[in-house]
């Protein structure tokens, strides 16, 4: 298994923050690796709501599907992607902090089948992907808000 972790901090309430990130409906808006994402029974999200996640890697095309496993709004949200090789546990939480919120991005990934063979020579190319998001998020969680002020 792959841990990644990223933080950021935001000026957006704990409240705003959880609404954008925890909706991984969202994720194609920061993450550089996901290039669609689709919440696969419309209305709120809750335990069991389900996302179809175009993804790509070096020019290769993967498609998952995460599911939320944990759901405590404002706090935190755990989903968990199946596709081809890839399983992925992700966790995010939200935390108050002296100048907004504190959001931490942590994503366990393993390589299921054959490919897990191949799971140790991955670790550099697997954290490469890992920091991108987090820039990602950085950058966008600063748009937002660039938006709401």
């Amino acid at each position: 298994m792959t841990r990644l972790i990223e933080t950021a901090t935001t000026s957006l309430s704990q409240e705003e923050a959880f609404g954008y990130v925890a909706e991984f409906e969202n994720i194609d808006q920061w993450d550089p690796g996901v290039s669609k994402s689709v919440k696969s029974i419309p209305g709120d999200t809750a335990v069991g709501t389900a996302y179809d996640l175009d993804l790509s890697y070096r020019g290769r095309s993967l498609k998952m599907t995460y599911t939320v496993t944990e759901w405590e709004p404002n706090h935190r949200v755990v989903l968990e992607g199946v596709g081809g090789p890839v399983k992925a546990i992700d966790t995010i939480t939200f935390v108050s902090g002296d100048d907004g919120t504190i959001v931490t991005y942590q994503a366990d990934l393993s390589l299921r089948g054959i490919a897990k063979l191949i799971q140790p020579l991955m670790g550099s190319r697997l954290n490469a992907v890992g920091e991108a998001a987090g820039q990602g998020l950085r950058t966008w969680l600063a748009e937002l808000e660039r938006q709401h002020n």
